[in-house]
């Protein structure tokens, strides 16, 4: 579908809201050295919203840019406040829903975390398809596919589909929905799970834009595309302290009134932009006075807001890349070339400035500081 055409709800009324520049194009890759990611590719954020379901999407954005191998690790688990969500999730879905002896299959499993934990609470057993799937993972009652899901060759049944954190990826994702509900097991459910932009616009979120999402959700926006492609909503709310959507739905037409607050949302993009280039400006001048002045700065968690952030406002590397994913240190960020230290790196460094670019984990932070010996400032970014 041409990215004028609204990937929720179909209609051509796309007004563009904001150009950001260029952005790299691979946020949650690693690489071995510094040379390698300084020569990741980019690709241009030019925002636009619909003016029919309020949904927000990339206008500039090009699939042929975009490639997930076993490199792409967007793994959140290490993180007790996620886990804690995870959990709550997983047992949820089992008891409200009895899922337990049953087949489950996600799309786009990544490591295979949360399949691991839904398979093991409801003795179920699952089929997870993801590209980034590190060879010889073994998970008891579970069967990792390297591979992206491809509707009509895959034919694993289930009574349980996953799919979190995809559909904001995809150039097309109804043609994902509408495949999946016409091949739908009877009385099967569907679990789908996207960043909410009411948060990623909001006061909070300023550095979500990220080229691998071509879509960000609206409520409205992901009840058109769910309504259009032949769901049934069974519950759509925002989740994890509101940075998500999730929506459990099943196949089935039932027309019901979605409501667009159009010009509420279109304000809320407009003082977004602004904001942007403010927050830009801001941190971009207070990098150089923190490098002039002999200053240690820290931004803690290289994941796609961290690796947003530095791209956006430390082109020079002046400022430290901290991240509690194990897998991550040593390797190095695309495009700003930053290396990612474990937090233990700290205590042999005078760290003045503890930069987080998501307030849900500020906390968390903190008590890892303490538990260092650590006495530094921390600022939200």
């Amino acid at each position: 579908m041409p990215l004028e055409m609204c990937l929720a709800c179909g209609g051509d009324r796309i007004k563009s809201v904001a150009d950001l520049g260029e952005s790299p194009v691979a946020t949650g890759a690693l690489f071995d050295d510094r040379a390698s990611a300084r020569q990741a590719a980019c690709g241009r954020l030019e925002i636009g919203m619909c003016l029919d379901c309020t949904h927000v999407q990339n206008l500039a954005f090009d699939a042929r840019l975009v490639e997930y191998d076993v490199s792409y690790d967007n793994s959140l688990h290490f993180s007790g406040i996620f886990q804690e969500y995870a959990d709550e999730l997983v047992v949820r879905l089992v008891d409200k829903y009895d899922i337990r002896g049953k087949r489950i299959v996600e799309i786009g499993s990544g490591k295979g975390d949360f399949l691991r934990s839904i398979c093991a609470v409801g003795g179920n057993t699952g089929t997870g398809f993801d590209p980034s799937v590190e060879p010889g993972t073994e998970i008891p009652g579970v069967r990792l596919v390297r591979d992206y899901f491809r509707p009509g060759l895959q034919s694993e049944p289930y009574d349980l589909l996953v799919c979190r954190h995809v559909l904001e990826h995809l150039d097309d994702p109804a043609a994902l929905l509408r495949a999946l509900s016409a091949s739908a097991s009877p009385g099967a459910l569907y679990y789908f799970e996207v960043p909410a932009a009411e948060f990623n616009f909001g006061p909070d979120g300023l550095w979500d834009c990220i080229y691998p999402h071509v879509s960000y959700f609206s409520q409205g926006s992901l009840a058109a595309l769910m309504q259009r492609c032949g769901f049934q909503i069974v519950s759509l709310e925002r989740s994890f302290h509101g940075q998500f959507l999730s929506a459990e739905v099943r196949a089935g037409r039932k027309p019901s009134a979605t409501q667009h607050e159009t010009d509420s949302h279109l304000s809320r993009m407009k003082r977004f932009a602004e904001r942007y280039r403010h927050a830009v400006a801001r941190w971009r001048a207070d990098v150089m006075s923190a490098r002039d002045a002999g200053a240690v700065v820290v931004v803690w968690g290289a994941g796609s807001k961290g690796v947003n952030f530095l791209n956006a406002v430390d082109v020079a590397g002046d400022l430290l890349a901290v991240d509690i994913n194990p897998r991550k240190t040593g390797k190095y960020l695309p495009v700003s070339g930053h290396e990612v230290l474990a937090p233990q790196a700290l205590t042999q460094r005078q760290v003045s400035t503890i930069v987080v670019t998501n307030p849900v984990y500020t906390n968390e932070i903190m008590s890892t500081l303490t538990e260092l010996g650590i006495d530094a400032r921390v600022v939200n970014a």
